[in-house]
């Protein structure tokens, strides 16, 4: 195959897709299931649609990465709307970056939500504790 200069080309993403449907029309009815090892790899097979394009016995998994590879914008959108309620929210500090649909933890701790970091669940509660008169969720 000739490659052009970057992938998101629709020449090229038409020819990598015919290849892919070619290597699996010989698997016959074998599924493949590749693990998307890397948040990254999640997000843009989410934005381009790719899941979408490949045939359907290749399965993807998303891997056991870390909080910020796997976590969905849904889940930070339903963090957000907590927030927004009042909520105090507790969580990792590689966690404020996490994009949402619109806005981060980190954005929404700009704008005055409580979102404190801590390093443990046991410290979790410890703030929970010291915060009685007011839902504390721990988002991890």
């Amino acid at each position: 195959m000739k490659y052009i200069d970057g992938f998101r080309t629709p020449e090229t993403a038409t020819a990598l897709r015919r290849q892919i449907e070619t290597l699996c029309a010989k698997l016959g009815d074998r599924v493949v299931s590749i693990m998307e090892v890397c948040g990254s790899h999640t997000m843009a097979i989410a934005r381009y649609g790719i899941r979408d394009l490949l045939p359907e016995n290749i399965r993807l998994i998303s891997g056991p990465g870390c909080p910020v590879c796997v976590t969905g914008s849904g889940y930070i959108d339903a963090a957000l709307e907590l927030a927004e309620q009042g909520c105090m929210l507790v969580t990792f500090g590689d966690m404020l970056p996490v994009p949402g649909s619109h806005a981060s933890l980190t954005a929404a701790r700009a704008r005055g939500a409580r979102i404190e970091v801590c390093y443990s669940p046991t410290a979790a509660m410890e703030l929970a504790g010291k915060h009685a008169d007011r839902e504390v969720v721990f988002l991890a």
